[in-house]
């Protein structure tokens, strides 16, 4: 067995080995996506020359996320979920962070509290086909994400996600253009964003409910296939419940290292995925 970096050569094989562990088509442009956002950060074990597992962080200052912890079926309870995972926890620790967080399954859950990861909180998963209700009275101004907008977006996420994530941000809303949108209050300040994915939503977050359900319902129009969320908050929850979309299973948020300082305001409503926070 070798443990090793991954490189951008390792797209296509990584995508597949993602699709046979969690189902679905291969997404290699996912793959891509994480891979550019931390191209140091990622690792893979390989079989005699075949990619079998993989899994890595991303740094965001002295937050990173740990995450697309995959083995692949044939090589799994052999420990290389654990390779995976202290290197990706030696690496964030080398780059500085302090404090390294995940979202965890159920078969994961074991692992992470062997290596010292304490419960941070659940995340709800809904998914299914949205049925966006009539707008309702406008408070906010809501118009596609430009590249403009990033900055100002980052600025007011990083209160509730604990961390500057602008090279996320912006890397969402570049490969999602079409279908990323940012809220404005009548002076012109943000007050929340949205990014609908090809087969996900997120990430979003907005000051309150009514900015929330006006990105939702813009968001979602026209939209006739199934999505899936990862929610940190029960109001995103209620709020999808309402447009169509069901509980499909809680996942554990879990921490290494001291707790992160997040505001509760804006509201941090939906993950941009489990892999990267």
């Amino acid at each position: 067995m070798l443990l090793r970096r991954l490189t951008l050569d390792d797209v296509v094989t990584g995508a597949r080995l993602t699709a046979a562990a969690f189902g679905g088509q291969p997404r290699e442009a996912r793959m891509r996506r994480y891979l550019e956002l931390e191209p140091e950060g990622w690792f893979g074990v390989e079989d005699a020359g075949t990619l079998v597992a993989l899994g890595g962080a991303v740094r965001f200052g002295e937050l990173a996320w740990l995450g697309l912890m995959v083995v692949e079926p044939g090589h799994q309870r052999a420990g290389l979920g654990r390779t995976l995972a202290r290197a990706a926890v030696a690496w964030a620790h080398d780059q500085g962070c302090t404090t390294i967080r995940l979202i965890a399954t159920p078969a994961g859950t074991p692992l992470y509290r062997q290596l010292g990861f304490v419960p941070d909180g659940e995340s709800q998963e809904l998914a299914g086909v949205p049925r966006p209700l009539p707008p309702g009275a406008a408070r906010s101004s809501v118009h596609p994400w430009g590249a403009r907008d990033t900055e100002e977006v980052a600025r007011f996420d990083a209160p509730s996600f604990g961390a500057d994530r602008s090279r996320l941000l912006a890397a969402y809303a570049r490969e999602f253009s079409g279908s990323a949108w940012v809220a404005r209050d009548a002076a012109g300040t943000v007050c929340g964003f949205l990014v609908v994915q090809d087969e996900s939503l997120g990430p979003w977050a907005a000051t309150d409910e009514t900015v929330a359900a006006q990105l939702l319902d813009i968001g979602l129009a026209g939209i006739e296939r199934s999505l899936r969320a990862g929610v940190l908050d029960e109001m995103g929850e209620r709020l999808l419940l309402a447009r169509g979309l069901t509980r499909t299973r809680a996942l554990p948020r879990m921490r290494l290292g001291p707790d992160v300082r997040r505001a509760s305001s804006p509201r941090l409503i939906a993950h941009a995925s489990y892999a990267v926070g």
